[in-house]
């Protein structure tokens, strides 16, 4: 496959990285569909208390595991130390709940060889049923038209979640940090090197099934940009907030109907993160898998 002649072209190596905790039922999808492209796969098992080392391995993916829980960042860490030892010269981290479509891993590690640049992000969009899903979907479409607008004026581009990639040479280890992937970004940002949206490279994910995990995954972002400064996020915004959520709605009307449910709990995640901010027990909750278990999985098949 071509993701095999450019992975040994010795132009870049490049190593999928997944983080899991508990991910025995969605676990299959990403390592199987990352080893199809003829990548190399790392899961990060955070002290899992089922079998997702075990399926992980049967799907081709070399598993190293955390003797207990640590959290998302540190896990990451780990993968980022272990790539680093053996001689990769760049990550592509895949959410562990993630479906990513054929060729699209190998479409991101293209654009991330080019020298110029240092990071590459997928069209994340989300999978489910019901009112949590519907506000989520909204949500998720505001990022991605945001993520596009950032690229087009020349602004700084926000990394987001569920499948990127970036090169290592300008990253450190994101420990204790809520937001891994932001901190990721402007890392990337400040080094100079470009950060590219690729916006017909696709993966799927599991969205919110409940607006209790819709609320705790949304402060728990919020808390994230708080901690880290200035943010990159299109939401923390006005102005690319406000013509984002007007382009999702245009590009699809019948979001109207979940603007304001979706408005609501924004403003009492930003309000509930804020209270929080100087609480450093609930920071160090939030750092770690927080809303595990806050919705219920969608079982895929694999892709």
């Amino acid at each position: 496959m071509e993701g095999v002649s450019l992975s040994r072209a010795g132009r870049l190596r490049a190593l999928v990285v997944i983080c899991a905790y508990n991910e025995e039922g969605s676990i299959a999808a990403p390592v199987s569909q990352a080893v199809r492209e003829g990548f190399e796969v790392l899961v990060v098992d955070d002290g899992s208390e089922d079998k997702t080392s075990h399926i992980a391995e049967k799907h081709g993916a070399i598993v190293v595991r955390n003797p207990e829980r640590c959290g998302k960042a540190a896990a990451l860490s780990r993968a980022i130390d272990y790539a680093k030892t053996h001689g990769y010269d760049a990550i592509i981290e895949i959410d562990a709940d993630a479906i990513p479509t054929p060729g699209s891993i190998t479409k991101l590690y293209q654009h991330l060889a080019s020298p110029s640049v240092g990071a590459v992000s997928a069209l994340q969009i989300p999978l489910g049923t019901g009112l949590a899903y519907k506000i989520d979907e909204l949500m998720w479409s505001i990022l991605a038209v945001g993520k596009s607008l950032q690229q087009r004026l020349n602004r700084p581009v926000h990394l987001g979640a569920v499948m990127y990639g970036a090169k290592l040479e300008n990253i450190n280890n994101p420990l204790d940090i809520i937001n891994d992937d932001e901190y990721i970004g402007k890392a990337i940002h400040k080094s100079g090197k470009q950060h590219l949206f690729i916006a017909d490279c696709v993966v799927y994910f599991d969205a919110s099934t409940s607006i209790r995990h819709l609320f705790e995954r949304r402060k728990r972002m919020i808390l994230g940009h708080l901690q880290l400064g200035k943010s990159t996020a299109p939401s923390m915004y006005p102005d690319i907030l406000t013509v984002a959520t007007l382009l999702a709605i245009i590009r699809k009307p019948s979001r109207i109907i979940w603007l304001i449910p979706a408005a609501i709990i924004e403003v009492a995640a930003r309000l509930a993160a804020f209270a929080d901010l100087r609480k450093e027990k609930t920071l160090r909750e939030y750092i770690k898998w927080h809303t595990h278990g806050m919705k219920r999985p969608i079982q895929h098949p694999v892709v």
